[in-house]
């Protein structure tokens, strides 16, 4: 087992992607309804993709997007103003602080 501790630097960096990967997709994007956060720790790739390309692939590893922003205008169903829950995007990017590594063998 191996366990990776990042700096508050990383985290900050991480936070900053997540935001903007985040805000590209509500700017670009009106179906933000329909789509999940994926972070890859291996190589800090933040992505925003469809649920089905999501659950196709590893579905458990995501995080919906609803999550991480607010509707300023509290009316689901296309009349949304979208912006970025801070706290929410903070607290995701401090759960990447300590990173566990485990090789395992399955008999």
């Amino acid at each position: 087992m191996k366990i990776t501790t990042i700096s508050e630097e990383q985290i900050y960096a991480l936070e900053q992607a997540i935001c903007s990967a985040v805000q590209e997709r509500i700017d670009t994007d009106p179906d933000v309804a329909d789509c999940n956060l994926r972070i890859n720790p291996d190589n800090w790739l933040v992505q925003v993709m469809y649920l089905e390309e999501s659950n196709l692939t590893a579905p458990n590893r995501d995080v919906a997007l609803l999550n991480l922003m607010y509707d300023l205008k509290d009316s689901y169903g296309g009349n949304e103003i979208w912006i970025l829950n801070d706290e929410a995007i903070h607290d995701l990017a401090k759960s990447y602080r300590e990173l566990i590594e485990m090789d395992y063998c399955l008999n």
